[in-house]
């Protein structure tokens, strides 16, 4: 097999440090065509063609993928600015390859690197000898297409982080310059908040509807059957103390966000009302 680039030799290498004892690299440069290695092993040769395949998908993820990904958020939807360029590759490579859940959806629940790996495993299983580039130029057209339809959904998934990080500046925005109604309100984390006044007492959904008709909800886009964020930005307290197990529920980050230091986060554990001032 023959790799162009010296960087690409160090990454297939390292990746078949494990195999080490199971396989035998030699390696001799090549005037013509950069690095030519040829491998003998003691492996079968379906599980030899299995770790290669693996091995060049790791070298393509490590010395091309970031190149490809920029180039087509740069060439192909055309943003300049580095910091948009940054964020849209963060989200690209996050759609790509983390295996949270809530973005699986977004690549059709494709294993990104399996996929990778079939297509080196397709090109090598009748073939004795190949050579990477040709790989890369020839037989990667479904991945670009992949690659392509991802780096969309992440530029979709920054631009609705834009729109919601300008919807959070405008709150804040609104908070700071808004005298505070009431000095504390006490908040109790789940799949919506339960809100207690400064003596422990649960406000009820009439109350909180009160306290919501009187501040101009609409206007800030946001709605008046929503029973989270709406009673605070409505009630806008001086001080917001949050009780529950998550600090990084998005619910509770996102008041984090607007009321700054206003928030004050507490494990929970002991009873509200145990707690108070």
């Amino acid at each position: 097999m023959y790799f162009e680039s010296d960087k690409e030799v160090v990454a297939f290498r390292k990746k078949l440090n494990p195999y080490r004892k199971q396989i035998r690299v030699h390696q001799q440069a090549n005037a013509r065509w950069g690095n030519r290695l040829w491998l003998e092993g003691d492996l079968a040769e379906i599980d030899l063609i299995h770790v290669i395949s693996s091995a060049m998908a790791n070298v393509f993820i490590e010395e091309h993928l970031s190149d490809i990904i920029i180039r087509k958020i740069t060439n192909n939807y055309y943003f300049s600015d580095p910091d948009e360029i940054n964020c849209i590759y963060d989200f690209s490579m996050w759609i790509l390859f983390d295996p949270d859940s809530d973005n699986q959806y977004l690549r059709d629940h494709v294993d990104t690197t399996k996929l990778l790996q079939h297509i080196f495993f397709v090109h090598l299983k009748d073939r004795t000898s190949i050579h990477f580039s040709a790989i890369l130029h020839f037989r990667m057209a479904h991945f670009l297409d992949f690659i392509q339809e991802c780096v969309g959904k992440a530029i979709e998934e920054f631009k609705r982080e834009e729109d919601h990080q300008a919807f959070i500046d405008m709150l804040r925005h609104y908070v700071e310059k808004k005298d505070p109604c009431v000095d504390l309100i006490h908040v109790e984390q789940g799949e919506n908040f339960i809100f207690y006044n400064e003596k422990g007492e649960v406000i009820s959904k009439d109350m909180l509807r009160i306290w919501m008709y009187q501040a101009p909800l609409y206007a800030l886009g946001l709605h008046e059957n929503e029973f989270n964020l709406s009673p605070l930005i409505a009630m806008s307290p001086a001080r917001i103390k949050v009780y529950g197990d998550d600090p990084a529920d998005p619910k509770t980050l996102t008041i984090t966000n607007i009321f700054q230091e206003r928030v004050e986060f507490e494990r929970k554990g002991v009873s509200i009302l145990s707690r108070l001032d």
